[in-house]
C-alpha cells in the first residue's frame, strides 16, 4: 500500500544503490528535510538521475514528499524559471503533487476525526486521539506537511470491542479477514483490526498505548495509562494526551514498538511539538519527563530520539541529562533505520529476531504464533487469507531468503538486532 498523501515511487523495482551509496543518500535525505539551508550544493551536484529516483523513493515510502516540497520547492507550476537548479524539476513536481494530495486527504481525515470521536462519545466511550491527529492540526503550520496513514484513537481493553462493533454497525468496514479473534486482539495486540471509514480513512482503535512485553525483540516499557488519561487535554471537541505524554508516546512508538521504521517524520514531529509548547510560553518539565522515562524503562530510547531531533533542528530547546545520550555507533545506525526500506523490514526483522532473541522467538515468528512475555496461551494467526499456513510459510521463506541476499537488507537486520540488544542492555 502506498503511504497516504504521497505520489508513488519513481522506480518500478526495489533494486537500488549499493550499501555505501545508500548510506550517503540517506544522510542527504535527512539534511533535505531539516530546517535551514539543507545540504550544500556540492553534495547534490554530482547526483545522477538514478540517485534522485532513489531519494524520491525514500521520500515516498516515508511520507516526506510534502515536507520536501515545503522545505526545498518553489511553487507547483511546471517549468518555472526560479526553481532551485540543484533539485530536478520532475522531482519537484512530484513533491508538489504529494503536497496537494496530502492537503486534500487532511480535510477528509479532520472530518473523520470529528465524526468518529463524536459517534463514540455519544455512545458513552472516551476516545483519546493520538500522534498525527494532534500533530497535523496543532503542531505543524500546515496539516499537509504531516500526512496521516490512519487515525489512532485510544480506548481501554474493556471498551474497545463494543466501540469497534458500534463503528462497524454504523458503516465502518473491517478487514475481509482477521488474523485473530477480537478477544485475542485485545489480549495480544495494542490495537484492533483497522477499520475503513465511509470517507476511506483508516481508523485504528487502540486498547493500549504501547506493545505488550514479548511482542518485540526487546522488553517493552511500562505505561501508567490511568495517569495518562487523567492528564489528557481537551481541544475543541477532541481529547488528546498531555504534550509530555505525547512526547513519551512518540518516543516509545518509534523506538520500542517500531525500531524506527516509522521514518524520519519522527524528527519534525517532535521538533514541532516542542516548538508549539514554546510558542504558548509553556515551559516543558524536562526533569519530570526524564524521571518518568527512568521509572518506566524508556530512558535509552528517549536519549536516542532526542539526540536525533537535536541534530535535525538545533534551534529547538532540548535537555538531555548526562549519561542519557547513546553511543555514536547507535546514533549512526539509527540514521539508517529511520530510512530503512519498508519493503524489506519483515525479512530483516525475521533475521533480527534470531540474532536478538534466539531460536525460540525465531520459531514463534516463522510459525506465525503470538504470545505474551509469559509464553502462555500462544495463538496462531489465521492465515486462510494468505492461502493457509503452508502457502504463507513457503512464500515468506522465498521472499526472506531472496531479500537477505542483498547486503543492505542484511545490514538492516543487524542494525535492528543491535538496537534491540542495546535497549535491553540499558534496563
Amino acid at each position: 500500500m502506498a503511504p497516504a498523501g504521497s505520489a508513488g515511487p519513481t522506480t518500478g523495482s526495489q533494486a537500488g544503490p549499493d550499501l555505501a551509496d545508500l548510506r550517503v543518500l540517506r544522510r542527504l535525505m535527512l539534511a533535505l528535510i531539516a530546517p535551514g539551508e539543507g545540504p550544500p550544493d556540492a553534495a547534490l551536484a554530482g547526483l545522477s538521475a538514478a540517485d534522485w529516483h532513489a531519494l524520491d523513493d525514500m521520500a515516498w515510502q516515508h511520507r516526506l514528499q510534502p515536507l520536501l516540497h515545503a522545505r526545498r520547492g518553489l511553487g507547483c507550476q511546471a517549468g518555472r524559471n526560479d526553481r532551485p537548479p540543484r533539485v530536478p524539476g520532475p522531482i519537484l513536481d512530484r513533491w508538489c503533487a504529494a503536497y496537494r494530495t496530502a492537503g486534500i486527504r487532511a480535510l477528509k481525515a479532520r472530518a473523520d476525526l470529528a465524526e468518529t470521536t463524536a459517534r463514540l462519545e455519544s455512545a458513552g466511550f472516551a476516545p483519546i486521539a493520538l500522534k498525527g491527529a494532534w500533530l497535523a492540526w496543532h503542531a505543524y503550520p500546515n496539516p499537509a506537511l504531516r500526512p496521516l496513514r490512519d487515525l489512532d484513537l485510544l480506548l481501554t481493553p474493556e471498551t474497545v470491542i463494543p466501540a469497534f462493533e458500534l463503528l462497524v454497525a454504523q458503516g465502518y468496514t473491517p478487514p475481509v479477514s482477521q488474523e485473530f479473534s477480537l478477544e485475542n486482539s485485545v489480549r495480544l495486540d495494542k490495537h484492533m483490526p483497522p477499520l475503513t471509514s465511509p470517507r476511506g480513512i483508516t481508523i485504528e482503535l487502540h486498547q493500549r498505548l504501547w506493545e505488550i512485553d514479548g511482542r518485540m525483540d526487546h522488553a517493552a516499557p511500562r505505561a501508567d495509562e490511568t495517569a495518562i488519561r487523567s492528564r489528557a487535554i481537551r481541544i475543541g471537541q477532541i481529547t488528546y494526551p498531555h504534550p509530555a505524554d505525547m512526547l513519551a508516546h512518540l518516543v516509545i512508538h518509534a523506538v520500542y514498538d517500531h525500531r524506527l521504521d516509522c521514518g524520519p517524520l519522527l524528527l519534525p514531529d517532535i521538533a514541532s511539538l516542542l516548538r508549539a509548547q514554546q510558542a504558548q510560553a509553556a515551559a516543558f518539565d524536562w526533569a519530570a519527563f526524564w524521571a518518568q522515562a527512568e521509572a518506566q524503562g524508556w530512558r535509552e530510547g528517549a536519549g536516542l530520539v532526542l539526540e536525533l531531533v537535536r541534530a535535525h533542528d538545533p534551534a529547538v530547546a532540548i535537555e538531555i541529562p548526562a549519561g542519557a545520550a547513546p553511543p555514536p555507533a547507535v546514533i549512526d545506525a539509527a540514521a539508517d533505520l529511520l530510512l530503512q526500506n519498508l519493503f524489506t523490514r519483515v525479512s530483516a526483522g525475521v533475521a533480527a529476531t534470531m540474532a536478538a532473541r534466539g531460536p525460540a522467538a525465531f520459531w514463534r515468528r516463522i510459525t506465525a504464533r503470538r504470545t505474551d512475555s509469559h509464553d502462555t496461551a500462544a495463538v496462531s494467526r489465521d492465515l486462510s487469507g494468505e492461502g493457509g499456513f503452508a502457502h504463507w510459510a513457503m512464500t515468506r521463506l522465498r521472499r526472506t531468503l531472496g531479500q537477505l541476499a542483498q547486503s543492505d537488507v542484511r545490514q538492516q537486520s543487524r542494525d535492528l538486532a543491535a538496537l534491540s540488544k542495546w535497549l535491553d542492555a540499558g534496563r
